[in-house]
């Protein structure tokens, strides 16, 4: 039968490595009894600090208590122009007025401004307070200029500033501000202030149809195909300027009154046509094809 042997230097390294494994268990065991000592303490610190913080008896301290609301310690000579300085929302405790909005629940009074939601979603106009304007005004009017002397009637205005544009401003109380009708412009000027001889004053009435009116001498343009208001002034400076242009050509057009007003035969061919409008009227034979291209031509 076989027998082990069993060599002395080999059962000396087993023990050396036994010790050296028993030495290093030893060393983690007592680094992990350190930090956990460690961890220990900290938290006891911590656990203090905050018992301090919340009293002895370990309770938060308590809220402090809201005071009462501003518009209680107003005083009635208060400067408004402080407590809205610019536009904002509404502010149910700087207010002191006692305002309400919105739908009356049972028959009753509608909800008050305090939470209403009513009176913070709507433009208001707090900021702009007559004593509010007056200061605005008295800051810019360092960067003004005086009135010219020489401007001191309408007339005079009218004749140096012939053109009038006219547009409209809109206060909604809605979710937006923007008004579809805001970018409408209308302009209005004088065919007598404008530089137009007898034949290009005809041939501007004649081109701008029921846009002229007679008895004051106003030629009345109205833009609203552009979604911007300077987009519509712009369209309306352009169709006045294309007007004034046109009015001024005659040569090579195709339209017989341009013709005789060239020949400046005007009141001799009135006086035909007048002959002629008798005779038709008194000859209803005489209607036709020549007749209606007369009477729409000339009329």
């Amino acid at each position: 039968m076989a027998a082990y042997i069993t060599h002395p230097a080999l059962s000396s390294l087993s023990k050396i490595n036994c010790n050296i494994n028993a030495i290093y268990c030893f060393i983690s065991f007592s680094r992990r009894i350190s930090i956990s000592s460690n961890v220990l303490s900290t938290s006891a610190v911590t656990t203090e600090s905050e018992a301090a913080g919340r009293g002895v008896r370990g309770q938060r301290r308590s809220k402090r208590q809201a005071g009462e609301p501003r518009t209680e310690r107003m005083t009635v000579d208060q400067d408004w122009t402080a407590v809205y300085p610019t536009a904002a929302s509404f502010k149910p405790s700087t207010v002191p007025l006692p305002v309400r909005m919105g739908y009356p629940v049972k028959r009753g009074v509608p909800p008050a401004k305090k939470g209403n939601l009513e009176l913070m979603k709507i433009p208001n106009f707090l900021h702009l307070t007559p004593v509010a304007i007056k200061k605005h005004c008295e800051a810019l009017k360092q960067f003004c200029t005086e009135w010219p002397s020489a401007l001191d009637s309408d007339e005079k205005c009218m004749k140096h500033f012939p053109i009038q544009v006219q547009s409209k401003e809109f206060v909604s109380a809605g979710l937006s501000l923007q008004n579809p009708d805001a970018r409408i412009v209308t302009l209005k000027v004088k065919l007598s202030s404008l530089n137009l001889d007898d034949h290009a004053r005809k041939k501007m009435i004649k081109l701008c149809e029921e846009r002229y009116c007679k008895d004051t001498d106003t030629l009345t343009i109205t833009t609203d195909s552009c979604p911007l208001r300077q987009q519509n002034y712009d369209y309306a400076m352009y169709l006045l300027t294309v007007l004034y242009h046109e009015s001024w050509v005659s040569f090579g057009t195709n339209v017989a009154w341009v013709c005789f007003q060239r020949l400046n035969i005007t009141p001799f061919f009135h006086f035909i046509w007048f002959l002629m409008r008798r005779e038709v009227i008194t000859t209803p034979r005489l209607h036709g094809n020549m007749l209606g291209y007369l009477w729409d031509t000339f009329s």
